[in-house]
């Protein structure tokens, strides 16, 4: 064989071996799957350093969230609700954290659902728009209740919120998980197709939150809020000043 067709092969052995080292890169997705993390403080457990800590650990990672405070909690711990970042919207979830469903009288869960949110809203001097119902459980009233609190966006189910769009409130699909229950490498392998909202509460330490984000940092996710997640101002600061 002639030196000119040898060093021609070994060339293209060397191309070869090149394409192969980069391509993956160019096959790996673009980190455009929004991930949504959710934060419930329904007790006063490790409160407040509980939110002081986790708001330390967003603001490190510079990383968006949903923070859901319930209405007595935020007037006993104003710093869980005006402790956090602009990138982290507030919702309330009920005022006495009760499911919603067990109170047979609607002029009481429209209480329960307005106090939560008015509680919210006066610890934080902003007006919140984002709802999350105890324990999940919602029945027929539900958007009647949120619409006469003013609120637009729901995010009491697994695998869907809820945004109030020209008079009435649309479905839009997600994919929820118990973020104290998974290692970040599986949601590697979760759909792509849909947004992914990751919840904790906080019975989780901190501790695990923060090596939860610092591993989902290098992964294939970016982090939004509720209100970019929505396409919704869904927390209004200073609202309240006067």
């Amino acid at each position: 064989m002639k030196i000119v067709q040898v060093g021609a092969i070994i060339t293209g052995i060397v191309i070869t071996l090149g394409v192969l080292l980069v391509v993956p890169e160019f096959l790996r997705p673009s980190p455009t799957q929004p991930i949504l993390l959710s934060f419930s403080v329904t007790n006063e457990q490790n409160l407040p350093n509980w939110c002081h800590d986790l708001s330390t650990v967003l603001s490190k990672y510079d990383v968006k969230a949903a923070v859901f405070v319930i209405g007595k909690v935020a007037e006993r711990h104003p710093d869980c609700v005006n402790g956090f970042s602009s990138g982290v919207d507030i919702g309330s979830e009920s005022y006495d954290y009760v499911s919603l469903p067990s109170i047979s009288d609607y002029a009481t869960q429209l209480e329960e659902v307005q106090n939560g949110k008015l509680a919210v809203d006066k610890a934080g001097n902003l007006d919140s728009k984002l709802f999350k119902a105890p324990y999940g459980a919602t029945d027929a009233n539900i958007y009647s209740l949120l619409s006469r609190s003013n609120i637009l966006a729901d995010f009491s189910y697994n695998e869907q919120y809820n945004k109030y769009y020209d008079g009435k409130f649309i479905k839009f699909d997600l994919v929820t998980y118990n973020g104290s229950k998974y290692y970040t490498g599986f949601f590697r392998h979760v759909p792509a197709d849909k947004p992914v909202l990751v919840n904790f509460d906080n019975s989780t330490p901190v501790s695990q939150i923060d090596e939860f984000i610092s591993e989902f940092k290098s992964k294939n996710f970016r982090f939004v809020s509720a209100t970019e997640l929505t396409s919704m101002d869904l927390t209004i600061h200073g609202a309240n000043r006067t």
